[in-house]
């Protein structure tokens, strides 16, 4: 896979506003504490929401909750599985790659990239991934959101990956991307 670093924002005011619920938790924080994430002040946005406990040693990430809107695009519920090899096959480095960077850096990252899910055609969507922690500073669920891609935004081709600007306003534009590879 392909990645590439690029100024673009996140085109999902869904996934906007679920960054913006996020900073509100966060404060001048590392990450928000885990107990502190409240579903009900993004019910709106759940059945684009996602859950994934992070384990250490060795890592690994089991999702605990699929929105709806997310089991529907991908045609199954995941829900309490482990993200590997037995759910994505060939696919796991690339699914996982978000994860493990949001939990090596416990920061935030969002992506834009083309998925094909299970019997289906291939879609667009703009993912991001939120670390929730512990008091002992320990990250210890990942909070996501996937959501289609706006079709006013730049696309990218098929095998890359646009790691977006996960703090850009909607305001910035959505042309043609300034790109530099990720490795």
């Amino acid at each position: 896979m392909d990645r590439r670093e690029t100024d673009l924002p996140m085109s999902s005011e869904t996934l906007v506003e679920i960054r913006d619920y996020w900073l509100e938790l966060k404060k001048n924080r590392l990450m928000p504490l885990k107990q502190e994430f409240n579903p009900a002040a993004i019910a709106r946005h759940l059945p684009y929401v996602l859950l994934a406990d992070v384990v250490q040693d060795p890592l690994r990430f089991r999702y605990r909750l699929l929105g709806t809107r997310i089991t529907e695009l991908a045609g199954r519920d995941a829900t309490g599985k482990w993200l590997d090899e037995d759910l994505y096959g060939d696919k796991t480095d690339d699914i996982l790659w978000l994860f493990r960077n949001c939990a090596s850096t416990k920061q935030p990252i969002a992506v834009r990239e083309q998925i094909q899910f299970v019997d289906r055609s291939w879609v667009t969507v703009d993912v991001v991934a939120f670390p929730l922690g512990d008091t002992d500073g320990n990250m210890t669920v990942i909070l996501s959101a996937v959501d289609l891609t706006h079709m006013d935004a730049s696309l990218p081709s098929p095998g890359t990956t646009f790691i977006l600007d996960w703090q850009a306003t909607e305001a910035t534009s959505h042309a043609s991307p300034d790109t530099q590879s990720v490795p």
